[in-house]
């Protein structure tokens, strides 16, 4: 179905008020509240959510872009927690990362991939290490 911009009314969101998964684990609702004051629910499938969450960086660093026009501007969080586990099935890794604000994301690590990881942490520590013993006091 097309619809023209002009034909859907905007809800304009102040923030995210609230949220809870459905009876069955397919669905979650959004709450928004509108600059308004009014609460609007919206009730995705996990699928969509999930491509959501995928989008979100991007349309944030889009948003940065556009509003400052400098690409080295980043959406950047201070690391929380982070925990590395082994999935048995395929021997791969699972490497969570956390916020202290509550926010997580999971990453499958292949071997390759983490030894790559590990090599460029360890090569990081070495050049924070070197870059802080050049410092003047």
């Amino acid at each position: 179905m097309d619809v023209a911009p002009t034909d859907a009314l905007p809800i304009q969101g102040q923030h995210l008020s609230g949220w809870n998964v459905l009876p069955g684990g397919t669905q979650i609702c959004l709450e928004l509240t509108s600059v308004e004051g009014n609460v609007h629910r919206i009730v995705l499938p996990f699928d969509a959510l999930s491509g959501l969450m995928m989008t979100l960086p991007r349309m944030l660093q889009s948003a940065l872009n556009e509003r400052f026009g400098d690409r080295s501007m980043r959406v950047v969080q201070p690391l929380g927690i982070w925990h590395i586990e082994l999935h048995e099935p395929d021997s791969s890794l699972i490497m969570k990362l956390g916020t202290t604000d509550g926010f997580e994301v999971a990453f499958s690590l292949s071997g390759e991939h983490a030894v790559s990881l590990g090599t460029a942490l360890l090569d990081a520590r070495q050049d924070i290490t070197q870059s802080l013993a050049r410092r003047p006091n």
